[in-house]
């Protein structure tokens, strides 16, 4: 008699099978409550490793254990027994997230496990942008990639190759850069997260640093925030949410104040404190508002001014220009409370005041983020604990190089014929670009566009040929985050399965190209496979014989570093802080009434979404299904409107409108909100993908379709927030699906 027979022939069984039989299928159920002698339960293991579906560098610990599943090898389906991906959860010993993990971090398994993943290479079949492509070989991908690149190989001179690369990997980002430039091309363009090109210029500008700043958020006893949506989407939001939390309840009898100057009710305004719903695209004028109490009231810190480049200048400008009572009417917050604020943050140091998001999306964006860093430099903070810090390195620092005055979408656009061949490489400049800007009839004029990803994009659509790469869960990278607590962090992607079809990494294939051809190019990159490339990029980067775990070779250095996921530097900060305030008033954006339109009366916010960022977690379901946190809408687009202004245009909740711009025109249901300012719409980015698998394609709206291809000054960044558009009333109503008020839906409507 074997187990299971005896199990049920005794007592136990007998409950079982009563109980089960009253269920109904005690035969079908029973298995489940006792396995079958050939099922060998697996054994789960936790492996070490950094989120990489948005640049912060959050350290993770990803759940894997055996489960069988049908795998695809040289055209064949197999079912075998695989390492599977079960969960993915917080490190606790990573500084930067401290075992916290955002909705998105945690959806990385919809990534790997994806049905939309792009299987094998592709070669197009169709018209460009159909989304027509037969299934081919690796050795017929590459050999055509081959011999797209030969000729501008042999020339010499290989200006007519272009890259664009996404921002999920700045080590991707830079072996790209040395490919081409080995070829002989300068034209290697990245993605970045919104606004931080604006973010690192203005630093250049006024102290001479090019990395983002560190905010010592624990420390402070003050905090202003000029647009940054810090709870949200800006940079690094499991970083802001835990160093926020501290600041108002980590210190027992101590509580800091903070305050969000922005035209939208975001989730970071929300929480704030206090909000100071200022009128769009006057942040900078708001925050020289605040430094003119400070100057005029002689608040600042007396030692720290005296090395301020241009302070005396700075004082007499803004003492003459930008009195509260002068300039409230136009940014419409009141003089009374510009002037208790500004004393509040002058008297609480230390404190700090940051930016980012709508406020630097103007053409004047460099302006608002110098305004704002005045008043840390006003009150003397750069440098100090509780203000504004920088990341700690043994690393010798690069010198700050100005930001590039031409970016991929004006090289693309102006200069079309010079490009031969594209590579896009996890980059989506279709879809994040504005329509009337043409960088889609660009890519549509490309000879030849050669694509590494793992899904169909908006513009991997339109590539001649398409090479599936590797998730982050099937790969090697490093990532070294901007956003964290003072000090310098390497942190490890490993990869927790193998890869899935017949995808590659393919840092591996650009590699084996350069290995090939030899010359130049191999002596560039002499790496066997990217994990090489890590190690001997790594090798020269002072890791070793210290931090906080101490090496004698890069081996040793490599499998702690596989061990543990993170290393952290043990070096501080000396580099003397500077100041240069110089460059602001000539940065002076026009009144705000000039900005103005009565054509185009209102305001267009758009936003990053909390779920969907940019757009890139589109194709995941679970992040589809994540409630809005301020509007609790799933599934969709929608416009926030004030009620007020619905009344005057008679406009009703969930009723379709057109927003129309000087650019184009999109139509979305209203969702109305008391918080939103009457002059004012706002509506997320994300949706409105013409492809990009089942869960994201022909849902929405895309806001860059209407925004205007405008940029900030000095850095080619698109100003995605300073389009004026109208609202257009249908009388046709749509459905707004929102969390807890939609219980009559099927799964049908609400997934269609």
């Amino acid at each position: 008699m074997n187990r299971r027979r005896f199990l049920k022939s005794g007592s136990l069984g007998a409950g079982a099978a009563v109980a089960l039989t009253g269920c109904g299928g005690d035969e079908k159920l029973i298995p489940f409550l006792i396995p079958e002698e050939n099922i060998i339960p697996g054994v789960d293991q936790w492996t070490p490793s950094t989120c990489a579906v948005c640049p912060a560098g959050c350290g993770i610990l990803v759940r894997s254990a055996p489960g069988e599943a049908r795998v695809l090898r040289e055209g064949q389906e197999r079912r075998q027994t695989v390492l599977q991906v079960k969960k993915i959860e917080g490190n606790p010993d990573h500084v930067v997230n401290r075992g916290r993990l955002c909705a998105r971090g945690q959806a990385g398994p919809q990534i790997l496990y994806n049905p939309d993943r792009i299987r094998t290479p592709l070669k197009i079949s169709g018209p460009r942008g159909s989304g027509q492509y037969l299934p081919i070989s690796w050795d017929e991908g590459l050999s055509l990639l081959e011999r797209k690149l030969e000729p501008l190989r042999a020339s010499g001179a290989a200006s007519g190759l272009a890259a664009i690369v996404g921002h999920s990997s700045v080590r991707r980002q830079s072996l790209m850069s040395e490919f081409l430039r080995a070829l002989g091309s300068e034209r290697c363009y990245r993605e970045e997260p919104l606004g931080t090109p604006v973010l690192r210029e203005a630093n250049r500008r006024v102290f001479g640093r090019q990395e983002l700043e560190v905010h010592d958020l624990e420390n402070a006893h003050y905090i202003l925030s000029f647009g940054a949506d810090i709870l949200g989407a800006h940079t690094s939001p499991v970083r802001y949410n835990l160093g926020l939390g501290h600041f108002r309840q980590g210190r027992p009898g101590e509580r800091g104040k903070f305050v969000q100057i922005e035209g939208r009710f975001s989730l970071t305004a929300a929480n704030a404190d206090e909000w100071l719903p200022a009128r769009p695209g006057t942040e900078g004028e708001v925050a020289l508002a605040l430094a003119h109490v400070i100057l005029k009231e002689e608040l600042f810190d007396k030692e720290s001014v005296k090395s301020i480049n241009g302070f005396e200048a700075f004082r007499q400008w803004v003492l003459k220009k930008y009195a509260p009572e002068d300039v409230a009417e136009a940014l419409d917050v009141p003089a009374k409370r510009i002037a208790r604020v500004a004393r509040e943050f002058a008297r609480h140091q230390p404190g700090l005041a940051l930016t980012g998001g709508a406020a630097v999306a103007h053409p004047y964006g460099l302006f608002t983020a110098g305004a704002v860093h005045s008043l840390n430099a006003l009150v003397g903070n750069p440098g100090k604990r509780g203000g504004i810090l920088w990341t700690a390195s043994s690393r010798k620092r690069a010198a700050p190089v100005p930001a590039p005055a031409r970016q991929w979408a004006e090289d693309l656009v102006s200069a079309p014929g010079s490009i031969q061949v594209l590579i896009l490489w996890d980059a989506n400049p279709a879809y994040r670009a504005p329509a009337s800007a043409g960088a889609l009839e660009s890519l549509e004029k490309t000879p030849f566009i050669a694509a590494f990803s793992s899904f169909m994009n908006d513009s991997t659509a339109y590539a001649d040929l398409i090479l599936p790469d590797r998730t982050f869960l099937e790969r090697y990278d490093v990532v070294e985050p901007e956003v964290t607590a003072g000090t310098r962090v390497v942190s490890l992607v490993q990869p927790i399965v193998t890869s899935m079809y017949e995808s590659r990494d393919c840092a591996d294939v650009v590699l084996a190209l350069a290995r090939k051809w030899g010359g130049k190019t191999g002596a560039a990159l002499p790496d066997s496979d990217f994990r090489e490339y890590l190690k001997r990029n790594l090798g020269a980067e002072d890791v070793l014989n210290h931090g906080s775990f101490s090496a004698e070779d890069m081996d040793s250095f490599w499998s702690a570093l596989k061990g543990k996921g993170v290393w952290v530097d043990d070096a501080t900060d000396k580099a003397r802080v500077t100041v240069d305030l110089t460059f602001l008033p000539g940065a002076e954006p026009l009144p705000p009434a000039e900005r103005e339109s009565a054509e185009y009366p209102f305001s267009l916010q758009p936003f990053a979404s909390l779920a969907l960022g940019e757009g890139n977690t589109a194709n995941l379901p679970w992040m589809q299904e994540l409630p809005d946190p301020m509007t609790s809408i799933v599934w969709g687009t929608w416009i926030e409107m004030n009620p007020r202004t619905a009344v005057e245009f008679g406009i009703e909740h969930g009723e379709l409108v057109w927003l129309e711009s000087a650019s184009g025109k999109i139509e979305a249901p209203v969702f109305l909100t008391p918080a939103a300012r009457p002059d004012v719409v706002s509506i997320p980015f994300g949706h409105g993908h013409r492809f990009y698998g089942r869960y994201a394609r022909g849902r929405g709206v895309n806001p860059w379709e209407i925004i205007v291809p405008r940029s900030v000054k000095d850095t080619g960044e698109p100003a995605w927030a300073a389009t004026r558009v109208k609202v257009i009333k249908t009388g046709q109503k749509a459905r707004v699906i929102q969390l807890g008020q939609d219980r009559g839906h099927t799964p049908e409507e609400l997934h269609r």
